[in-house]
């Protein structure tokens, strides 16, 4: 079979056949199993089974269907495939609202969560954040925009919790942050909690990171003429290192600045 013409068949076979080669990634099951885990008639099972055996990805051991290597990484990657492109469907909306130069890497939305913004009350898609954030004891990220909701939550919880805090800003949003919200950052010990990195670079969205004890969790906040649109946020240590080496690449190529108050 020539490889273009494989690799053609095998997707549509994955597409197809997806049911099937699920069942026997659990275990290997014989024709009659097959009939009763996945429901379809008996022929429907056989014309499944051709096809996959066609495309190398089951073969049959006694009377039992098992997958073969390529089987099982075709299945593994297809799952995958699945999970981000429902990503991609939840989040069309809010995705919509970037430039062309912001990157996201599909990682990020295999399993997302979405928080789409009402158009009437923006800021109540930073509400489910927010209530993580409650439980973080180190949070780091970029901050294109300043958003009263949350920082006053975050000052808030730096006094109250000792949350500590690193933000990578643009030089224009820090002036605008330390304009309007001198009289809090004045307040005694906060300033010790925040560690600020000003760039020349411009953000395309406030992604963070939150540090918390059972697992950390890394969130993309989208804004739309200076608002919010939506937020997006996922657990899973592949979107988290993804996350962490994004946030990083920003932080490393901004400068470290200090904040004298009065106390």
């Amino acid at each position: 079979m020539p490889e273009m013409g494989y690799c053609t068949e095998l997707r549509e076979t994955l597409h197809k056949r997806h049911e099937v080669l699920a069942a026997l990634a659990t275990e290997p099951q014989t024709k009659p199993q097959l009939v009763e885990t996945v429901g379809p008639s008996r022929s429907t099972i056989d014309r499944a089974i051709s096809a996959l055996e066609d495309a190398d990805c089951i073969e049959r051991i006694n009377s039992n269907y098992h997958l073969t290597p390529v089987g099982r990484i075709s299945h593994t990657e297809h799952e995958r495939y699945i999970k981000t492109m429902d990503g991609v469907s939840k989040g069309k909306d809010v995705l919509n609202a970037l430039s062309d130069e912001a990157p996201i890497d599909p990682t990020f939305l295999n399993g997302v969560d979405v928080q789409t913004a009402n158009p009437h009350v923006p800021e109540s898609a930073l509400q489910s954040s927010i209530t993580h954030l409650e439980s973080t004891d180190r949070l780091v990220g970029l901050a294109p925009v300043v958003l009263s909701l949350y920082t006053d939550t975050l000052t808030d919880l730096v006094k109250n919790n000792g949350l500590q805090t690193e933000i990578v800003l643009h030089e224009s949003t820090f002036n605008s942050l330390l304009g309007y919200y001198k009289d809090r950052f004045s307040a005694m010990g906060v300033t010790d909690h925040f560690t600020f990195y000003v760039t020349e670079h411009d953000l395309p969205y406030a992604l963070w990171i939150m540090e918390r004890d059972e697992h950390p969790l890394a969130g993309i906040t989208i804004h739309e003429k200076g608002g919010v649109r939506g937020v997006l946020m996922n657990d899973s240590p592949d979107a988290v290192a993804w996350a962490r080496k994004e946030y990083e690449q920003y932080r490393d190529q901004a400068g470290r600045v200090t904040v004298d108050l009065p106390q």
